[in-house]
Parts: C-alpha cells; sequence; structure tokens
C-alpha cells in the first residue's frame, strides 16, 4: 500500500510560464523529500503546459490543467480538491522556497498538535528587493494573531499563501472565500486560527516575487472596498470571535472610516476612466460607500491636497 505524502505543496498558476520553472525547481530541491507537487493551471494560454512537461517524470509532481478558467478562488480550492497531505502548503506560481522551507515547518507541526497554522518572516525579490520580518516570534495564541492582524487595519501580516503552512484537518472551518476578493489568504488564515494556534520561525524560509504583473494593488479601488467591507463585516458581527476588550479597543470606527475615505479617493481617480466598464463598477461601489459613511468631501480634500 502507498503510504500518502505527508506535505501537499499546491502550486496554482496562471499565464505565469516564465516564473513557473523557478517555483517548481524550489520545491524539487528541498532538503526534505516526502512531499506531493500539485500544480493546477487555470486554463493558461501561454507556454505552461510546456514548461511542466519536463518535470512529470518525477513521481512526486502531478499536473492538472482546468477545462475552463476559475479564477484565483477557484483555483485556489481546485488544489485543495487534489490533495492528499497531512499538512498543506501553497506556492504561487511566482514565488520560491527556500531549499530547507519544508526541513524547518513539517518537525513544528509534527510537534505541537495545537498549530493550525505556522508562518515565517520571509523575503521580497524580483522589482524589489527586502526582508519583512514578522512582528512575533514562536508559539503564539491564535486569538492573539487574530487581535494582532486587525488592530489598526495592520492586515495581513502572517503572510501570503506561499509562506504560510496549515494542517488539512483546518479545512472543516470550509475552503477560501471568495467574500473579500483582495483579502482571500487573511480571511482564510483568521477563520484557521479559531481552531488553533500560530508558530512563528524567525527565519526567512520564502520569497515572494514583486512584479508588474501582480493583481493586489492599494491603487485599485476594488480592493478598498473588500476592505471597507471586511472591518464592516468585524464591527457588526464578528466573525473571528474578538473577545470584549479586544473588540472594544480595536478601532474599529477609525478603520472603517479610513477605509471609506479611500474609496472615495480612489473613485476620484478613476472618474476620467468612467468609459471603461470595471471602473463603473468600482465607481458605483465605491461612492456607495463613501456617501454611506459621509466621507465624500474628505476624500477629494485628501485627493487635492496630495496633488497640490
Amino acid at each position: 500500500m502507498d503510504v500518502p505524502p505527508l506535505v501537499s505543496v499546491l502550486l496554482p498558476t496562471y499565464n505565469y510560464a516564465q516564473f513557473l520553472e523557478e517555483a517548481i525547481t524550489s520545491v524539487l530541491t528541498q532538503t526534505y523529500k516526502h512531499f506531493e507537487l500539485i500544480i493546477v493551471d487555470d486554463n493558461s494560454s501561454d507556454s505552461t503546459d510546456q514548461v511542466v512537461e519536463k518535470y512529470l517524470s518525477d513521481s512526486r509532481v502531478f499536473y492538472h490543467k482546468n477545462p475552463v478558467n476559475l479564477g484565483l478562488v477557484g483555483n485556489f480550492n481546485k488544489c485543495l480538491e487534489y490533495s492528499k497531505g497531512k499538512y498543506l502548503k501553497y506556492l504561487l506560481a511566482d514565488d520560491k522556497f527556500d531549499p530547507h522551507l519544508l526541513e524547518k515547518l513539517v518537525p513544528i507541526m509534527e510537534s505541537n498538535p495545537d498549530i493550525s497554522l505556522i508562518t515565517s518572516n520571509n523575503g521580497i525579490f524580483g522589482a524589489k528587493n527586502k526582508t519583512r520580518v514578522l512582528p512575533f516570534v514562536g508559539l503564539q495564541k491564535g486569538n492573539k494573531v487574530i487581535y494582532e492582524s486587525l488592530k489598526e487595519g495592520r492586515g495581513n501580516w502572517i503572510g501570503e499563501p506561499t509562506v504560510v503552512m496549515f494542517r488539512k484537518t483546518g479545512l472543516q472551518i470550509g475552503n477560501f472565500s471568495s467574500r473579500y476578493p483582495c483579502l482571500v489568504d487573511l480571511n482564510m488564515w483568521l477563520r484557521l486560527l479559531l481552531l488553533g494556534d500560530c508558530y512563528i520561525v524567525p527565519e526567512t524560509l520564502s520569497y515572494f516575487r514583486a512584479h508588474a504583473k501582480q493583481a493586489s494593488s492599494k491603487t485599485n479601488v476594488l480592493n478598498w472596498v473588500d476592505e471597507y467591507n471586511f472591518y464592516k463585516d468585524i464591527k457588526e458581527h464578528n466573525p473571528y470571535q474578538l473577545d470584549h476588550l479586544q473588540h472594544s479597543t480595536l478601532k474599529i470606527d477609525h478603520i472603517i472610516k479610513d477605509r471609506a475615505t479611500h474609496c472615495a479617493k480612489g473613485m476620484f481617480r478613476i472618474l476620467h476612466k468612467s468609459y471603461e466598464e470595471k471602473n463603473r463598477i468600482a465607481i458605483r461601489k465605491a461612492f456607495a460607500i463613501a456617501y454611506k459613511e459621509k466621507v465624500i468631501t474628505l476624500g477629494l480634500f485628501k485627493l487635492i491636497k496630495n496633488k497640490f
């Protein structure tokens, strides 16, 4: 009987053939060997098939191509369907692992059954180069990490999917959600932390590529719309189960007002491109938020101040 791999490395990709070889190589050169590498292509139109083909002779590598494009969240979840490992480790197609990543993370997960997820310091390479050092080290209570991620709108310091490893049993909370597209990873991590704790390794074990094709950007109005809805939901429904003291010190009204102001500023910036359907959609959503929170004038004032 075949023994299932302990780790499933999940590599979702879409039209990233130019980065894919470096990503795959960073997995296959791991010092820890008991893994499977599952590559799921979201119906790319580039040379992804040709790049992957040369690696399929390795019995640890599996390749699946979606017959239709599922989008980022859909493809993340399609990867989960193919996984067999006890631990799940995403690698985005434009990123890469340190050769010792799995060797460092797996023993920590094995010896700490109360950990829901593990993360580490990480590097940025490509268009810019820097190291991101996380604000905490070692074992941290899940509830604390949730609060520290939300306090003052700090956001996803836990890390991108390439940085985080989690247990497959954690999927009892559900798969990745499309509710907040630009916060899809943070939302997943916080839900996982409702089940257990977080371990932070103070070493740089993964690398996030900075380049022009990336989808996430603070200049995208819909990203600010997502953030507004995310924090508004926290105020109204407390989905991450913050205790009374944490909720009262979160400064949630300030965060909501700030995100609404960014929506207003972003809306004004793209008014001259309202002939594009995607911008009309963004303007409608941003205007509704700015009007509701009474920040349209404030957003315009800040935009003019910054320009002049």
